[in-house]
């Protein structure tokens, strides 16, 4: 899978207490990956030290096929090294599992139904 690092770019805050700490608990890592303790890019051997924040790719020769991007945001877990690479094109393993960078659908949803509760 290709994705483009978003690093730098500011999205709401998560209340995991770190991206990584949300990707631990809203991506779905193959169980491969799960056994892995390196960074989620192909060939890279350091640790996983942060989680990035990404968008999925599609290159240049994939879209005669209609193949069109995604706009959504992800989290996924980087090296330190990989994270900085602001707007670089990572090939990333397929099974890191992708986490959703929307904390209203993952890490915030309890934060709507309690204001829903305060205003019922």
């Amino acid at each position: 899978m290709v994705v483009k690092n978003l690093n730098g770019h500011s999205i709401p805050a998560c209340k995991c207490g770190s991206w990584l700490n949300h990707w631990r608990s809203y991506g779905k890592p193959s169980e491969d990956f799960s056994r892995r303790q390196s960074c989620s890019v192909v060939m890279c051997s350091h640790p996983i030290e942060e989680g990035g924040l990404v968008q999925k790719e599609v290159l240049e020769g994939m879209r005669a096929f209609g193949m069109v991007g995604d706009a959504s945001w992800y989290i996924l877990p980087l090296c330190r090294e990989c994270n900085r690479k602001r707007g670089a094109t990572l090939t990333v393993e397929s099974g890191c599992g992708l986490a959703s960078a929307r904390v209203e659908e993952t890490c915030g949803l309890s934060d709507l139904g309690e204001a829903a509760t305060r205003s019922a």
